[in-house]
């Protein structure tokens, strides 16, 4: 066999492996794009759901403030109903607020 021989085999595996090869790399490069494309989607994705988070935080913080004074409200108006019965001196549920 002479070296002729060998290269012509040797030709036509090489020809496959470059085709597989830029296969691979059409391959790669479309996984690529397609990373890509998700990560500027997360990015998007996080930026709203920061803001929504943002948001529900501060509309627990507004109800938790509205709950409080509703709260001292109350306790005030118990007082005042105590007063009026005449309930002062008394231990009642009420006298622990």
């Amino acid at each position: 066999m002479s070296k002729s021989d060998g290269t012509k085999a040797d030709s036509p595996k090489i020809e496959e492996l470059v085709v597989k090869l830029r296969q691979i790399q059409s391959d790669l490069k479309l996984s690529l794009s397609d990373l890509h494309q998700k990560i500027e989607t997360l990015e998007a994705k996080t930026e709203l759901l920061s803001n929504d988070l943002e948001s529900f935080k501060k509309n627990a913080e507004s109800r938790a403030s509205n709950f409080e004074a509703e709260v001292k409200q109350l306790r005030e108006q118990i007082i005042a109903i105590k007063e009026l019965l005449g309930l002062n001196g008394e231990k009642n549920i009420a006298d622990s607020y």
